[in-house]
Protein backbone atom coordinates (compact mmCIF):
# COMPACT_ATOMS: atom_id res chain seq x y z
CA UNK A 1 0.00 0.00 0.00
CA UNK A 2 1.02 3.33 -0.78
CA UNK A 3 0.48 6.45 1.31
CA UNK A 4 -0.93 10.05 -0.25
CA UNK A 5 2.54 11.43 -0.39
CA UNK A 6 3.59 8.27 -2.21
CA UNK A 7 0.92 9.05 -5.09
CA UNK A 8 1.79 12.53 -4.89
CA UNK A 9 6.00 11.65 -5.78
CA UNK A 10 4.90 9.20 -8.33
CA UNK A 11 2.06 10.82 -10.81
CA UNK A 12 2.98 14.89 -10.00
CA UNK A 13 -0.12 15.15 -8.67
CA UNK A 14 0.04 17.56 -5.84
CA UNK A 15 -2.42 17.29 -2.24
CA UNK A 16 -5.18 19.04 -3.79
CA UNK A 17 -5.65 17.74 -6.30
CA UNK A 18 -5.78 14.04 -5.03
CA UNK A 19 -8.08 15.72 -2.06
CA UNK A 20 -10.58 16.79 -4.95
CA UNK A 21 -10.60 13.70 -6.51
CA UNK A 22 -11.36 11.62 -3.74
CA UNK A 23 -13.30 13.94 -1.52
CA UNK A 24 -17.00 13.08 -1.48
CA UNK A 25 -18.41 16.33 -3.13
CA UNK A 26 -21.48 16.04 -0.88
CA UNK A 27 -20.57 19.98 0.73
CA UNK A 28 -19.15 20.61 -2.29
CA UNK A 29 -15.34 20.51 -1.53
CA UNK A 30 -14.27 17.85 -3.96
CA UNK A 31 -15.44 15.65 -6.94
CA UNK A 32 -14.80 12.29 -5.37
CA UNK A 33 -15.30 10.10 -8.14
CA UNK A 34 -12.44 7.86 -6.76
CA UNK A 35 -12.50 5.94 -3.62
CA UNK A 36 -8.31 5.04 -2.51
CA UNK A 37 -8.37 1.03 -1.52
CA UNK A 38 -8.60 2.32 2.47
CA UNK A 39 -10.29 5.70 3.01
CA UNK A 40 -10.94 6.50 7.25
CA UNK A 41 -10.82 9.90 8.39
CA UNK A 42 -7.55 11.33 8.26
CA UNK A 43 -6.20 8.01 6.89
CA UNK A 44 -6.44 6.81 3.31
CA UNK A 45 -4.30 4.12 1.67
CA UNK A 46 -3.94 3.55 -2.24
CA UNK A 47 -3.41 0.12 -4.04
CA UNK A 48 -1.99 -0.65 -7.79
CA UNK A 49 -5.38 0.04 -9.04
CA UNK A 50 -4.95 3.62 -7.46
CA UNK A 51 -2.07 4.16 -8.71
CA UNK A 52 -3.01 3.52 -12.34
CA UNK A 53 -5.99 5.16 -12.34
CA UNK A 54 -4.23 8.56 -10.66
CA UNK A 55 -1.51 7.77 -13.50
CA UNK A 56 -4.19 7.84 -16.19
CA UNK A 57 -5.56 11.19 -14.41
CA UNK A 58 -2.16 13.17 -14.67
CA UNK A 59 -1.61 11.69 -18.72
CA UNK A 60 -5.07 13.14 -19.09
CA UNK A 61 -4.18 16.76 -17.22
CA UNK A 62 -1.31 16.68 -19.45
CA UNK A 63 -3.43 16.79 -22.72
CA UNK A 64 -5.56 19.95 -20.87
CA UNK A 65 -8.85 17.46 -19.36
CA UNK A 66 -9.79 19.50 -16.11
CA UNK A 67 -10.37 18.34 -12.84
CA UNK A 68 -14.28 18.62 -13.50
CA UNK A 69 -13.67 16.58 -16.96
CA UNK A 70 -11.40 13.91 -15.35
CA UNK A 71 -13.94 11.35 -14.08
CA UNK A 72 -16.09 10.97 -17.30
CA UNK A 73 -12.97 10.55 -19.22
CA UNK A 74 -11.46 8.21 -17.03
CA UNK A 75 -14.95 5.98 -17.13
CA UNK A 76 -14.89 6.46 -20.96
CA UNK A 77 -11.96 4.58 -21.04
CA UNK A 78 -12.96 1.95 -19.38
CA UNK A 79 -16.11 2.23 -21.83
CA UNK A 80 -16.33 0.18 -25.52
CA UNK A 81 -18.42 2.31 -27.45
CA UNK A 82 -15.79 4.15 -28.70
CA UNK A 83 -16.34 7.27 -26.22
CA UNK A 84 -12.91 7.48 -24.93
CA UNK A 85 -12.03 8.38 -28.91
CA UNK A 86 -14.57 10.89 -28.85
CA UNK A 87 -13.90 12.74 -25.61
CA UNK A 88 -10.23 13.29 -27.35
CA UNK A 89 -10.89 14.41 -30.67
CA UNK A 90 -13.32 16.80 -28.91
CA UNK A 91 -10.26 17.95 -26.22
CA UNK A 92 -8.35 17.88 -29.51
CA UNK A 93 -10.76 20.31 -31.22
CA UNK A 94 -10.76 22.98 -28.03
CA UNK A 95 -6.98 22.55 -27.84
CA UNK A 96 -6.67 23.53 -31.41
CA UNK A 97 -9.02 26.33 -31.29
CA UNK A 98 -6.87 27.62 -28.29
CA UNK A 99 -3.33 27.46 -30.39
CA UNK A 100 -5.47 28.73 -33.63
CA UNK A 101 -6.14 31.56 -31.09
CA UNK A 102 -2.65 32.16 -29.60
CA UNK A 103 -1.21 31.71 -32.79
CA UNK A 104 -2.88 34.74 -34.10
CA UNK A 105 -1.94 36.58 -31.04
CA UNK A 106 1.57 35.94 -31.75
CA UNK A 107 1.15 36.94 -34.75
CA UNK A 108 -0.62 40.00 -33.79
CA UNK A 109 2.32 41.04 -31.75
CA UNK A 110 4.93 40.26 -34.39
CA UNK A 111 3.56 43.18 -36.11
CA UNK A 112 3.13 45.09 -33.45
CA UNK A 113 6.54 44.85 -32.60
CA UNK A 114 7.38 45.65 -36.20
CA UNK A 115 5.35 48.93 -36.08
CA UNK A 116 7.47 49.97 -33.18
CA UNK A 117 10.15 50.39 -35.23
CA UNK A 118 8.21 53.22 -37.25
CA UNK A 119 8.11 56.74 -36.73
CA UNK A 120 6.35 57.59 -33.96
CA UNK A 121 3.81 59.59 -35.89
CA UNK A 122 3.39 56.86 -38.45
CA UNK A 123 3.25 53.78 -35.75
CA UNK A 124 -0.86 53.23 -36.38
CA UNK A 125 -0.31 53.56 -40.14
CA UNK A 126 2.33 50.94 -39.53
CA UNK A 127 0.15 48.74 -37.67
CA UNK A 128 -2.45 49.00 -40.24
CA UNK A 129 -0.52 48.09 -43.44
CA UNK A 130 0.72 44.82 -41.87
CA UNK A 131 -2.79 43.90 -40.85
CA UNK A 132 -4.27 44.93 -44.06
CA UNK A 133 -1.60 42.94 -46.09
CA UNK A 134 -1.95 39.77 -43.78
CA UNK A 135 -5.68 40.15 -44.28
CA UNK A 136 -5.11 40.92 -47.97
CA UNK A 137 -3.51 37.54 -47.73
CA UNK A 138 -6.02 35.61 -46.57
CA UNK A 139 -8.61 36.49 -48.78
CA UNK A 140 -6.58 35.88 -51.94
CA UNK A 141 -5.81 32.10 -50.18
CA UNK A 142 -9.59 31.98 -49.67
CA UNK A 143 -10.58 32.59 -52.57
CA UNK A 144 -7.62 30.43 -54.59
CA UNK A 145 -8.60 27.68 -52.72
CA UNK A 146 -12.59 28.01 -53.25
CA UNK A 147 -12.33 28.35 -57.14
CA UNK A 148 -8.92 26.06 -57.58
CA UNK A 149 -7.63 28.97 -59.67
CA UNK A 150 -4.34 28.80 -61.08
CA UNK A 151 -1.17 29.93 -59.70
CA UNK A 152 -0.23 32.80 -62.13
CA UNK A 153 -3.62 33.99 -61.16
CA UNK A 154 -3.29 33.91 -57.76
CA UNK A 155 0.24 35.51 -57.84
CA UNK A 156 -1.37 38.83 -60.06
CA UNK A 157 -4.56 38.94 -58.19
CA UNK A 158 -2.23 38.46 -54.87
CA UNK A 159 0.04 42.14 -56.02
CA UNK A 160 -2.84 43.86 -57.39
CA UNK A 161 -4.64 43.65 -53.48
CA UNK A 162 -1.36 44.07 -52.26
CA UNK A 163 -1.69 47.60 -54.18
CA UNK A 164 -5.07 48.17 -53.36
CA UNK A 165 -3.80 48.38 -49.63
CA UNK A 166 -0.92 50.74 -50.42
CA UNK A 167 -3.89 52.98 -52.32
CA UNK A 168 -6.22 53.03 -49.02
CA UNK A 169 -2.93 53.60 -46.76
CA UNK A 170 -1.78 56.13 -49.01
CA UNK A 171 -4.77 58.39 -49.07
CA UNK A 172 -5.27 57.63 -45.04
CA UNK A 173 -1.26 59.17 -44.74
CA UNK A 174 -2.06 62.00 -47.15
CA UNK A 175 0.13 60.77 -49.57
CA UNK A 176 0.73 63.73 -52.55
CA UNK A 177 0.57 61.15 -55.32
CA UNK A 178 0.18 57.43 -56.09
CA UNK A 179 3.43 54.69 -55.03
CA UNK A 180 2.76 51.96 -57.62
CA UNK A 181 3.58 53.94 -60.43
CA UNK A 182 5.02 50.63 -61.70
CA UNK A 183 2.12 48.56 -60.70
CA UNK A 184 -1.29 47.94 -62.18
CA UNK A 185 -2.27 51.52 -61.66
CA UNK A 186 -4.77 50.60 -58.68
CA UNK A 187 -3.84 53.80 -56.75
CA UNK A 188 -4.51 56.03 -59.69
CA UNK A 189 -8.23 54.42 -59.88
CA UNK A 190 -8.63 54.78 -56.11
CA UNK A 191 -9.68 58.67 -56.11
CA UNK A 192 -12.65 57.92 -59.10
CA UNK A 193 -14.01 54.80 -56.92
CA UNK A 194 -14.34 56.79 -53.71
CA UNK A 195 -16.45 59.61 -56.51
CA UNK A 196 -18.81 56.71 -57.68
CA UNK A 197 -19.13 54.87 -54.05
CA UNK A 198 -19.71 58.28 -52.73
CA UNK A 199 -22.54 58.98 -55.45
CA UNK A 200 -24.11 55.14 -55.24
CA UNK A 201 -24.68 56.09 -51.19
CA UNK A 202 -26.10 59.47 -51.81
CA UNK A 203 -28.62 57.90 -54.71
CA UNK A 204 -28.99 55.22 -52.05
CA UNK A 205 -28.13 52.92 -54.46
CA UNK A 206 -28.57 49.07 -53.84
CA UNK A 207 -25.53 47.18 -53.31
CA UNK A 208 -26.75 44.81 -56.29
CA UNK A 209 -27.89 47.57 -58.53
CA UNK A 210 -26.26 46.90 -61.87
CA UNK A 211 -24.41 50.14 -61.08
CA UNK A 212 -22.81 48.82 -57.85
CA UNK A 213 -22.29 45.56 -59.52
CA UNK A 214 -20.52 48.06 -61.97
CA UNK A 215 -17.91 49.59 -59.87
CA UNK A 216 -16.93 46.35 -58.33
CA UNK A 217 -16.35 44.22 -61.55
CA UNK A 218 -14.02 47.41 -62.27
CA UNK A 219 -12.21 46.96 -59.06
CA UNK A 220 -11.94 43.41 -59.94
CA UNK A 221 -10.31 44.05 -62.98
CA UNK A 222 -7.79 46.39 -62.09
CA UNK A 223 -6.68 44.28 -59.38
CA UNK A 224 -6.57 41.39 -61.92
CA UNK A 225 -3.76 43.01 -63.74
CA UNK A 226 -1.68 41.57 -66.17
CA UNK A 227 -3.47 38.37 -66.22
CA UNK A 228 -7.02 40.08 -66.51
CA UNK A 229 -9.05 37.84 -68.09
CA UNK A 230 -12.46 35.89 -67.05
CA UNK A 231 -11.03 33.54 -64.59
CA UNK A 232 -8.47 36.02 -62.61
CA UNK A 233 -11.30 38.74 -62.71
CA UNK A 234 -13.41 35.76 -60.78
CA UNK A 235 -10.58 35.44 -58.03
CA UNK A 236 -10.40 39.07 -57.76
CA UNK A 237 -13.98 39.29 -57.18
CA UNK A 238 -13.59 36.83 -54.75
CA UNK A 239 -10.63 38.11 -52.84
CA UNK A 240 -12.45 41.18 -52.47
CA UNK A 241 -15.51 39.20 -50.70
CA UNK A 242 -13.20 37.54 -48.27
CA UNK A 243 -11.81 40.74 -48.01
CA UNK A 244 -14.65 42.66 -47.14
CA UNK A 245 -15.83 39.84 -45.41
CA UNK A 246 -13.27 40.90 -41.84
CA UNK A 247 -14.83 43.17 -40.07
CA UNK A 248 -12.10 45.31 -38.89
CA UNK A 249 -10.98 46.09 -42.35
CA UNK A 250 -13.86 48.49 -41.86
CA UNK A 251 -12.38 50.77 -40.54
CA UNK A 252 -9.55 51.79 -43.01
CA UNK A 253 -12.14 51.10 -45.68
CA UNK A 254 -14.92 53.97 -44.43
CA UNK A 255 -11.84 56.19 -43.77
CA UNK A 256 -11.31 56.61 -47.21
CA UNK A 257 -14.48 55.54 -49.04
CA UNK A 258 -16.39 57.23 -46.72
CA UNK A 259 -19.47 56.24 -44.06
CA UNK A 260 -21.84 53.54 -44.73
CA UNK A 261 -19.38 52.14 -47.46
CA UNK A 262 -17.64 49.05 -46.13
CA UNK A 263 -21.23 47.13 -45.58
CA UNK A 264 -22.10 48.81 -48.77
CA UNK A 265 -18.69 47.28 -50.44
CA UNK A 266 -19.11 44.30 -48.90
CA UNK A 267 -22.74 43.36 -50.09
CA UNK A 268 -22.03 44.89 -53.78
CA UNK A 269 -18.87 42.29 -54.29
CA UNK A 270 -20.99 38.84 -53.19
CA UNK A 271 -23.79 40.45 -55.96
CA UNK A 272 -20.64 40.82 -58.26
CA UNK A 273 -19.06 37.50 -57.25
CA UNK A 274 -22.46 36.14 -58.14
CA UNK A 275 -23.18 35.20 -54.37
CA UNK A 276 -25.80 35.06 -51.82
CA UNK A 277 -25.49 36.88 -47.95
CA UNK A 278 -25.27 33.18 -46.55
CA UNK A 279 -22.47 31.82 -48.86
Amino acid sequence: MWKRSDVERLTGLTRHMIQDLCNPNTNGDGLGFWEPAISKPGYSRFDEGDLLAFYLVRQLMKAGFTLKEIESAVFDLLEDDGSFERALRRKAMVLHRRRAELDGKLSTLEYLEAAATAATDDRLYAVMEVALIQSAERAVRVATAELQAAEADEESVRRGMRELVAAVLGVLRGDEGPADADGYGVALLVAGWVCEVDELLADEAAPASLAAQRLMREIAHAISGDCADDECDALAARSLVAFLDESENGVPIELVFGEGSFAFLGQAARACAGMSENE
